[in-house]
C-alpha cells in the first residue's frame, strides 16, 4: 500500500473518531444542561403516552396538531391537576386535624385495658410491654405520618415560584410532545443504527410498560387505598382519609401493599381488646390481598411481559434511586433491558447457538 493510501485511510479514521467523539461530548453536555428538567419532560412523556388516545381524538375533529395538542393539554389539566389540587387542599385540612386531636389524646381512648385473656398466653411479656409504651409509640408515629404529609404538601406550595415553574415546563413540554411527537420519534429512528424493527420493539415495550405500571397503580392503589380507609374509619381509627391517602401510595409496591399497615393496626387492636375491630381489620387484609394478586399480573404481567420477581425489583429499587417517579421508572428500565437481551439474542442467535 502506498504511503499516500495509507495516510488516506488513517486520515479518515482519525475524521470519524473526531466526529464521533465531538456528538458523544456535545450529547453529555445537552444531557447535563437538560438534567434539572428531567423529571418534569419524563413525565410530560408519560402523559402523552397516556392521553395519546384524546389528542388522536381531538386530531380528526380539529384537523390541527396544535389546536388538538392545546385541546389535549388542557384535558390533562383537568382531568388530573384539579383533582389532585383539590385532594392535596383536603389532605392538608385532614392532616392538621388529625395532629392537633393527636396530640391531645392518645390513639386509643382506653389504651390501659388489655385484653385478659390473652394475659395467660405466651404473649403476655409482648402485652405488658406494649400496653406501658404503646401510648407514646403510637402518637409519636402518628403525629410524624400527618407532619410529614402536612409539611411536604406546604412545601411545595411554599416553594412556589419552583413548583409553578416545573408545572409550566411539564405543560410546555407535553404540548409538543402531542404537537411534535411523531415527527421526535421519527428522527431518532432514522438515526439509530439499531434498524426499524428493533427500534418499533423497544418503544412498543416502553409504552406498554408505562401504561401498564401507571394503570395498575391507579386502578389497584385506587381500590386498596379506598377499601383500608373505610376499614379504618369503620373500625373507628382516627385519620382515616390520610391513612387511606398513605396506603394508595404503599399499594403501589407489589406483593406487599396495603398488608403492610393493615395488619399491625389489627394485631393492636387485639392487643387492646378491640376484637370484632381486629377482626375486620384481618379479614380486610385477606380480601384486600387477593384484590390485589387477582388484579396485579393480568395488569401488569401481560403487558410488560416481566416476571412478578423483575417487577417487585425493579419497583422497589426505582422507588429508592428516583423518588415517586421512580414506581414507573425502574419497572421501564427492566423493561428495556428484557428488551435490548432480547434484540441481542435474536441479532447473534446463530453464534449463541454454536456456542
Amino acid at each position: 500500500m502506498s504511503p499516500n493510501k495509507t495516510s488516506r485511510v488513517s486520515f479518515d479514521k482519525m475524521r470519524s473518531i473526531f466526529f464521533f467523539g465531538l456528538i458523544i461530548i456535545l450529547s453529555l453536555s445537552v444531557i447535563y444542561i437538560l438534567k434539572p428538567f428531567v423529571y418534569p419532560i419524563f413525565w410530560a412523556g408519560v402523559i402523552a403516552i397516556i392521553f395519546s388516545p384524546f389528542y388522536n381524538r381531538f386530531l380528526k375533529f380539529f384537523k390541527s396538531n396544535g389546536a388538538s395538542a392545546f385541546a389535549s393539554v388542557l384535558s390533562v389539566f383537568f382531568l388530573i391537576f384539579i383533582p389532585l389540587t383539590i385532594l392535596s387542599i383536603m389532605l392538608v385540612g385532614k392532616s392538621i386535624a388529625l395532629y392537633d386531636d393527636v396530640s391531645k389524646t392518645s390513639l386509643f381512648q382506653n389504651p390501659e385495658q388489655v385484653s385478659t385473656w390473652l394475659q395467660k398466653t405466651p404473649l403476655a411479656p409482648y402485652l405488658e410491654s406494649i400496653k406501658q409504651d404503646w401510648t407514646t409509640y403510637a402518637t409519636q408515629a402518628t403525629k410524624w405520618v400527618s407532619s410529614v404529609l402536612f409539611n411536604s404538601i406546604k412545601s411545595i406550595t411554599q416553594n412556589s415560584i419552583s413548583f409553578v415553574l416545573t408545572l409550566f415546563i411539564m405543560f410546555y413540554t407535553l404540548y409538543y410532545f402531542f404537537k411534535d411527537g411523531q415527527k421526535l420519534l421519527d428522527w431518532f429512528k432514522k438515526i439509530s443504527p439499531l434498524g426499524s424493527d428493533y427500534e418499533v420493539k423497544l418503544y412498543s415495550r416502553f409504552t406498554s410498560t408505562v401504561r401498564a405500571t401507571l394503570k395498575s397503580t391507579l386502578i389497584i392503589g385506587g381500590i386498596q387505598g379506598t377499601l383500608s380507609g373505610m376499614l379504618f374509619w369503620v373500625t373507628g381509627i382516627k385519620g382515616a382519609f390520610v391513612w387511606g391517602v398513605i396506603m394508595v401510595l404503599i399499594a403501589i409496591i407489589p406483593a406487599v401493599g396495603t398488608s403492610i399497615v393493615l395488619i399491625p393496626a389489627a394485631i393492636i387492636m387485639l392487643a387492646f381488646g378491640n376484637i370484632w375491630q381486629a377482626i375486620v381489620l384481618l379479614i380486610g387484609a385477606l380480601l384486600i390481598s387477593v384484590i390485589d394478586n387477582f388484579l396485579r399480573p393480568p395488569l401488569i404481567g401481560k403487558d410488560t411481559q416481566m416476571h412478578p420477581l423483575l417487577v417487585f425489583f425493579s419497583t422497589i429499587g426505582g422507588l429508592l434511586m428516583f423518588g415517586i417517579s421512580g414506581f414507573v421508572i425502574g419497572p421501564v428500565l427492566a423493561a428495556l433491558y428484557l428488551s435490548v437481551m432480547v434484540i441481542y439474542e435474536h441479532y447473534y442467535k446463530e453464534d449463541l447457538d454454536d456456542n
